[in-house]
């Protein structure tokens, strides 16, 4: 996984307080866009955080609790950070504990399994009913400071990517997830494709 290499770096960086925080430049009117192209096949666009390693955090609600979490794509399995599956009302699934496998935590470690009454991204419905958690805690104290008043409660993996069929523009930077389970189609770009940068952000 891309993200433990980084943590040496991540180390040198850590007193700063400071986020690269871009309004994302949502344009799907467009027409030859990269917004466009991917609204007119049903995508939506999550607004994503880009810190100052390049890492991206994208807000998350797990059972009504919003968190903030990494996008990454590295980690097979979405985690939250241990010591946080009370206050995310996390319930245990069969099974218990299985040995954390490309989850981004590195070495050799028992990862809890647990089950999701809801998680959404971007007001995007997820379909998702398990989640795993694991230690976090280098994760959480490289990147947490670099997101000024908030803190990384975990990770965003391919699970949730290849359900929904994500698409990552990183210049700008956003998220695009199809929320219905099927795959990209035509969409009536009447509808659908007229928003801005505030459609990105939910707040159109």
């Amino acid at each position: 996984m891309r993200l433990l290499p980084t943590l040496a770096a991540l180390s040198l960086l850590a007193a700063c307080d400071q986020a690269l925080t871009k309004t994302p430049d949502y344009r799907p009117q467009d027409a030859g866009s990269v917004d466009r192209a991917l609204c007119l096949l049903g995508f939506s666009a999550v607004p994503v955080t880009e810190v100052l390693t390049g890492h991206h955090l994208v807000e998350a609600v797990v059972n009504g609790r919003k968190g903030v979490f990494v996008l990454d794509t590295g980690a097979n399995i979405s985690t939250l950070h241990a010591p946080l599956a009370a206050d995310y009302k996390l319930k245990p699934a069969l099974g218990g504990l299985m040995p954390a496998v490309g989850v981004g935590v590195g070495g050799a470690q028992k990862a809890g399994v647990w089950t999701l009454d809801s998680l959404t991204i971007g007001g995007i419905a997820i379909r998702q009913t398990r989640m795993m958690t694991a230690d976090l805690t280098p994760v959480v104290r490289m990147l947490s400071p670099l997101a000024p008043g908030k803190r990384v409660d975990g990770i965003i993996g391919q699970d949730v990517m290849k359900e929904h069929r994500g698409v990552i523009d990183v210049a700008k930077p956003i998220l695009y997830l199809i929320a219905e389970d099927k795959d990209p189609a035509p969409v009536d770009a009447a509808e659908s494709c007229t928003g801005g940068a505030a459609a990105a952000s939910g707040t159109e």
